[in-house]
């Protein structure tokens, strides 16, 4: 049967919104899921950037006095965490927590190891031999860096992380400060972003993790902000 000019017009449009209207519940329905995502995100202390933003370039040095740049990050994910080989209280538990987070992610098969790096935000009192002792006391296979003041500022702001010296009269980012009468001369604390940082294999910062950090949340996390 040949169908008139105004039958082939009418289902042409039909169609068409057929095909709209599949467009938009898929899109909606993305949509729902994306928020889905974010709201599980950020229920578990994560933020998942919109757009990554790309690492310029810098270099510092590692424990194995080695070039660490940029292009390290490369061809991996990485998690980054910023702190100071004689912080008292948050950075070991931070580095435990992560070493703890990478033996249950070394159990699941499937699950791609992350690359774990300590940059040290204390450049004046840490040095190489200093920074490789404070990283393999939690795992041999992470990654201490080192730089000088500048370099290390370049690497953090990138980060979102911001460091300096602390006196007793200072507020803090969540370290508990010794007393003045405990700290011999010369001596001081340091502040600084606590959070712990995600890097696509793009060498692209990806997340962030919201402090406290812990092993259950973040092997929970792990797999949700890097799609595995």
């Amino acid at each position: 049967m040949q169908l008139s000019r105004n039958t082939k017009i009418s289902l042409a449009a039909f169609v068409a919104f057929d095909l709209l209207l599949i467009y938009w519940l898929a899109t909606l329905f993305t949509a729902r899921s994306e928020v889905a995502v974010v709201n599980q995100l950020n229920e578990l202390g994560a933020i998942k950037y919109p757009e990554p933003f790309a690492l310029t370039s810098f270099e510092l040095t590692d424990q194995d006095n080695n070039a660490f740049t940029n292009e390290d990050f490369l061809g991996q994910w990485s998690l980054v965490f910023f702190g100071f080989t004689s912080c008292p209280d948050v950075c070991p538990i931070t580095m435990s927590e992560l070493a703890q987070t990478y033996r249950a992610l070394q159990a699941q098969p499937d699950q791609a190891l992350p690359q774990v790096v300590f940059v040290s935000v204390d450049p004046e009192r840490d040095s190489i031999d200093g920074v490789r002792e404070y990283v393999q006391r939690f795992d041999s296979e992470f990654i201490g860096l080192i730089g000088s003041e500048v370099e290390t500022a370049n690497i953090a702001a990138q980060f979102f992380v911001a460091f300096s010296k602390v006196d007793e009269g200072m507020v803090d980012m969540g370290h508990e400060m010794p007393s003045m009468p405990d700290m011999q001369v010369g001596e001081y604390m340091m502040n600084h972003n606590i959070h712990v940082s995600l890097v696509n294999p793009q060498g692209e910062l990806t997340a962030v993790v919201r402090p406290p950090i812990r092993r259950e949340v973040l092997a929970r996390l792990y797999p949700l902000l890097t799609g595995q």
